[in-house]
């Protein structure tokens, strides 16, 4: 096995062991699965069904169910596709559409080509050790016109800036608490569950190792394997979650500041995407 095949395999191996500790508390720690991401999330996907005629959809690093749950109640058919079984027992397969999971690496799994109207990868992209095997396979799945939608990749216009900070200095607490997350998120995972640093790392190589999502290396990625168009999404910015914790506003009205600026910012771009913490696109086949 020469060196990229070993550190391709051993990010797979760290996933499996992180992940199926992690599974029984992953829906209630993972942000994404608070009711605003979950409302931004299938705002998207309503959009993308209204304007495009999407009935077979394949989820990409499917965990627990995020997409699928989302999914379900607005497409007939779903395959599902993880390397970790204990996180594919959670999957909730209830509903009409019809749900098919697969235990599997996205990189080389065998799927029926250009079948798919839609694909998905949600909070997935930074777990593999190389993102191009699973392009390849996203492209090859999908029908011409077909969609790609993958979104909260850690964004790494983002990571830089947080990483060029001195760390003498004593910034705000927004800034404090990206700090932690940036440079303390292992040590915190080992105290939390007992999992190694190093093997956290390894599972999320493209965030803690590459340093995030590049857009100019994933769109350079995506249009080499052939897609014909790529929008970027970015999401979160720095203090939001400060904003819409804030108790000494009114709860909607939190969320309403937020929102506006939000939309701000994204005018701004690209001069402002540093600001973002994740980014995701749609890509078009």
């Amino acid at each position: 096995m020469d060196t990229q095949n070993k550190f391709y395999q051993e990010a797979i191996e760290a996933n499996v062991a992180v992940h199926s500790v992690m599974v029984n508390d992953y829906n209630t720690i993972e942000p994404h699965y608070r009711p605003e991401s979950i409302a931004r999330v299938e705002k998207i996907i309503q959009s993308l069904i209204t304007k495009h005629q999407i009935k077979r959809v394949i989820d990409f690093g499917c965990g627990t169910g995020f997409m699928i749950d989302i999914l379900k109640k607005y497409v007939e058919e779903i395959i599902g596709i993880d390397i970790t079984q204990a996180m594919l027992d959670k999957v909730d397969k209830t509903g009409e559409a019809k749900i098919s999971l697969i235990n599997a690496d996205t990189g080389d799994v065998k799927l029926q080509q250009g079948y798919y109207n839609l694909a998905t990868a949600y909070s997935f992209l930074d777990h593999l050790y190389t993102i191009k095997p699973t392009l390849i396979n996203v492209y090859n799945s999908l029908e011409n016109g077909g969609l790609f939608y993958a979104d909260l990749s850690p964004n790494a216009y983002f990571w830089d800036g947080i990483k060029q900070l001195d760390l003498s200095k004593n910034y705000d607490q927004i800034i404090q608490r990206e700090i932690k997350a940036v440079n303390q998120k292992g040590e915190e995972i080992e105290k939390q569950f007992g999992i190694s640093k190093e093997l956290f790392i390894k599972a999320e190589h493209q965030k803690h190792v590459q340093g995030g999502i590049r857009e100019e290396d994933i769109q350079e990625q995506l249009f080499d394997v052939g897609f014909k168009q790529v929008d970027f999404i970015y999401h979160w910015f720095l203090g939001q979650a400060q904003l819409i914790n804030d108790t000494s506003m009114d709860y909607h009205l939190r969320f309403q500041h937020a929102s506006v600026m939000h939309d701000y910012l994204i005018k701004a771009l690209p001069i402002t995407r540093n600001i973002f913490k994740y980014v995701g696109f749609i890509a078009v086949k």
